[in-house]
């Protein structure tokens, strides 16, 4: 049997280099604006949120999958 390459996006850590750096969710706030926050941890799959918004919003954890970083 040959040997194939499983990638799994929810175990894959993203770089260090992301802490610092601004993340756009795909998730709206209540008054219908895209929450945009800082990242200040990463995990597998994941990164924890400082959000910086016009509503005040708890810090939680995010699947990469459910935004991107911003552009600086």
């Amino acid at each position: 049997m040959r040997h194939i390459e499983i990638y799994d996006r929810y175990a894959a850590q993203p770089d260090e280099s992301w802490i610092g750096r601004r993340w756009h969710s795909t998730r709206t706030a209540a008054c219908g604006c895209y929450l945009t926050g800082l990242i200040f941890e990463v995990r597998p799959g994941a990164v924890r949120v400082r959000w910086s918004h016009c509503c005040t919003w708890p810090d939680s954890w995010e699947a990469t999958e459910r935004g991107t970083l911003m552009k600086t």
